[in-house]
């Protein structure tokens, strides 16, 4: 499904990616892992294509993604959900919804109707404005815009940060469902370890932009929690 290969990335004259390889397979839900600073979004966005200065191989379906804009990306059906959510305010909540049509051009039906079954609180708010919801409800409705692209892979920055307990375990419980379900393979950044071994089947982890460990979840052990991912 998604095959990294010798990734590296520069800010300027900062190297901020380190020759990453690691595959996705599909169906898959691979948490990336790392203490802050570390890389982890930048990798995100590489993958999306909204980093310059990236070279190596990303590939998705067998075709190399890194020459390809992020319009490109998203095209071939993979769907980002940026740290901090970024919904629009101003607009309705079905509003904010319909704008994840606008890289395929065309509206699924069948797509609105799976999103409200996902997230039905959207659905009773569906004409209120984004911002006056809740964090929670936002993050709701940054992955129901994205599921309207019907994308093959979802990538997901911090899904659960800021969010009360009870809309985390929704969240997990929504990721196993599009995984499982929906055919779908998920990419999480995540600083919650439990959330982290609740909802993925693999793993990576970052440290100063370079690939630390990887394995599927179950390899996760104590040893490397506490050398990569304790504060």
């Amino acid at each position: 499904m998604l095959n990294v290969n010798k990734l590296n990335q520069f800010y300027g004259q900062s190297h901020t990616l380190w020759d990453l390889s690691f595959d996705v397979p599909k169906n898959a839900c691979l948490c990336v892992l790392g203490r802050n600073g570390v890389g982890k979004t930048t990798l995100m966005q590489s993958i999306m294509g909204l980093t310059a200065s990236v070279t190596g191989d990303i590939l998705f379906n067998g075709d190399n993604l890194v020459a390809q804009p992020a319009e490109s990306r998203a095209l071939s059906g993979i769907g980002y959900i940026p740290q901090g959510r970024q919904i629009f305010s101003q607009l309705s909540v079905q509003e904010n919804i319909r704008t994840g049509c606008f890289a395929k051009g065309n509206f699924n039906s069948e797509m609105w109707d799976r999103v409200y079954s996902l997230f039905p609180v959207l659905a009773t708010m569906k004409n209120r404005r984004g911002g006056d919801l809740s964090g929670g409800q936002q993050q709701q409705l940054a992955i129901a815009r994205a599921l309207m692209l019907e994308p093959q892979l979802i990538l997901m920055d911090e899904p659960t940060e800021g969010i009360q307990p009870t809309i985390v375990q929704q969240i997990g419980e929504i990721i196993k469902q599009l995984c499982d379900e929906d055919n779908m393979t998920v990419v999480i950044v995540e600083q919650k370890l439990a959330f982290a071994r609740q909802v993925g089947t693999h793993f990576i982890i970052l440290d100063r932009g370079r690939l630390m460990a990887s394995g599927e979840m179950n390899l996760l052990s104590d040893e490397l929690v506490q050398k990569y991912l304790t504060v």
